[in-house]
């Protein structure tokens, strides 16, 4: 019996942690449109990147003192933290601030579609059927989405987009992360991602700060500031990372249809966004289109044990 009760915890607690970053991912996007409405979107990457950073590298230091990033690979992580630091929260968090937090997360959700079309572009392979349908699906639920709300609920045609550009630049991520795939430990290599994105959105920050008048931010915000750098970009990560062994690829890309509901529930009860009809009717036709999308790629890996899609290329993040 103790024998069964400890391999049920040790199930239970991969699971409860896995589900705890479907939680934080999904609460995400209502933090960051609420912070965004303080705090310019450039300004809040930096300061939770910087935050993420200067929690992970002492950790960097004492785990990994002699690891170092090869010469041959500085080009390519460079491109990573570009890709899926840079360039996606840029356009995700400029995006949040003309656009509702249950839009963008369910505009998010199509990057496992996009992911796999561009897959099947480049090998000039037919995705099949059922991911053509889930393809057609999906798109006419973004197409419902795109500035339905016509600023009523505080969505607009220019936050969908700019969201919809950061679905799309997480597409070069999966590609760069191909290269690196099992060449360093996770920890390390989001240690120096994190690291580009300082870096990065610093000059950016710099500029926000010259153009926009400064307004001290309230607790709130700088509350939403320390929950995105601790929990989404340090805690998240190394959770969904740990997790991964005991549950397996299908089980985390399953949980991963979690964080659209919750992104939406977020934003109607803190937020006060409106449940619309094409708001239901795109979302289920979002998530509906990529569940048939990536059964088909499951299904198509089962059949030939290629690696077609990573874990990390699969999902949605914030």
């Amino acid at each position: 019996m103790t024998q069964e009760n400890n391999q049920q915890s040790l199930k239970l607690l991969p699971l409860l942690a896995a589900v705890a970053v479907v939680v934080i991912w999904g609460v995400s996007f209502a933090v960051t449109r609420a912070t965004v409405a303080e705090i310019p979107p450039m300004t809040i990457a930096f300061l939770r990147f910087s935050l993420a950073s200067a929690l992970l590298f002492p950790i960097i230091r004492r785990r990994y003192p002699t690891l170092k990033v090869r010469s041959e690979d500085r080009w390519a992580v460079l491109g990573l933290g570009l890709c899926g630091i840079t360039l996606y929260y840029a356009f995700e968090n400029a995006g949040l601030k003309y656009t509702t937090a249950s839009h963008a997360t369910l505009i998010i959700a199509t990057i496992p579609l996009l992911t796999l079309l561009t897959e099947s572009a480049l090998k000039r392979r037919w995705p099949g059927w059922m991911a053509t349908l889930g393809s057609i699906a999906a798109f006419w639920g973004v197409y419902l989405l795109l500035g339905t709300g016509g600023g009523e609920d505080g969505s607009s045609l220019l936050g969908d987009l700019l969201v919809l550009g950061a679905s799309l630049s997480w597409i070069g991520y999966t590609y760069t992360v191909k290269h690196l795939s099992g060449r360093y430990p996770n920890l390390f290599l989001t240690a120096r991602l994190m690291l580009v994105g300082t870096l990065t959105f610093l000059p950016l920050a710099v500029v926000e700060a010259l153009v926009v008048p400064f307004q001290w931010p309230s607790v709130g915000s700088w509350v939403g500031v320390l929950f995105l750098g601790i929990f989404c970009s340090v805690l998240a990560y190394q959770w969904w990372n740990w997790s991964l062994p005991f549950l397996g690829v299908t089980a985390h890309t399953n949980l991963l249809y979690g964080i659209p509901p919750v992104g939406v529930a977020t934003g109607m009860l803190f937020l006060g966004e409106p449940l619309a009809p094409k708001l239901v009717l795109g979302g289920l036709l979002i998530l509906g289109g990529v569940f048939l999308a990536n059964r088909s790629a499951m299904r198509r890996l089962e059949g030939t044990g290629n690696d077609i899609l990573t874990a990390e290329g699969t999902s949605w993040k914030n």
